[in-house]
C-alpha cells in the first residue's frame, strides 16, 4: 500500500488507458469520465509532481464528475431517440414522404420505387406521371398517396 503514497504522473496515464481499454470492451460510455479524468489528472500531476495524494484523488474525482457532466450535455442531442418514428415500420415511416410520381396511376392503383423498395400505391383517382404526389396514409402495405400542389 506504499505505492498509494507515491503517485506519479504515469501511475494516472496508465489508469486512464487502463479505462478507456474497459471503455472500448463496451461499458456503454459509464467510464468514459473517469478515463479523461485520469489522464488530465496524469498532466496535473506531471506540471505539478510535488501536489499531495490526496489532492491528486480530488482533482481526479472533480475532472471525472467534470468530463461526464459536459461528455453528456455535449452528446445529449445525439442520444435521445425520436419516439415519434415508428420502428420496425417501413410503410408508416413514409407518411408525409413526397416525391414525383414516374408512371401513370391507372384507376388510382399502381407501383412506384421508394428508395430501393417498389410499394404498391393507391390514390382516389388516376393521377398523371410527373405529378408530385405526398403519402398521406397506409393501408397494410399499401401506400395511399395525393397529389400534392
Amino acid at each position: 500500500m506504499e505505492f498509494l503514497t507515491q503517485l506519479t504522473a504515469y501511475h494516472w496515464f496508465a489508469l486512464g488507458l487502463i479505462l478507456f481499454g474497459a471503455e472500448a470492451l463496451g461499458t456503454a460510455r459509464f467510464l468514459l469520465g473517469a478515463a479523461v479524468g485520469a489522464l488530465a489528472n496524469g498532466v496535473l500531476v506531471w506540471m505539478l509532481p510535488e501536489l499531495s495524494v490526496g489532492w491528486q484523488l480530488t482533482s481526479f474525482s472533480l475532472a471525472s464528475v467534470l468530463a461526464t457532466a459536459v461528455y453528456f450535455q455535449v452528446f445529449r442531442d445525439a442520444q435521445a431517440r425520436d419516439e415519434s418514428l415508428p420502428i420496425n415500420q417501413r410503410a408508416e415511416s413514409l407518411i408525409g414522404h413526397r416525391f414525383k410520381l414516374g408512371e401513370r396511376l391507372s384507376y388510382g392503383k399502381g407501383r412506384v420505387q421508394i428508395g430501393d423498395t417498389y410499394w404498391s400505391v393507391a390514390a382516389n383517382q388516376t393521377i398523371e406521371a410527373e405529378t408530385n404526389v405526398s403519402v398521406i396514409g397506409v393501408d397494410g402495405m399499401t401506400l395511399q398517396l395525393a397529389p400534392t400542389e
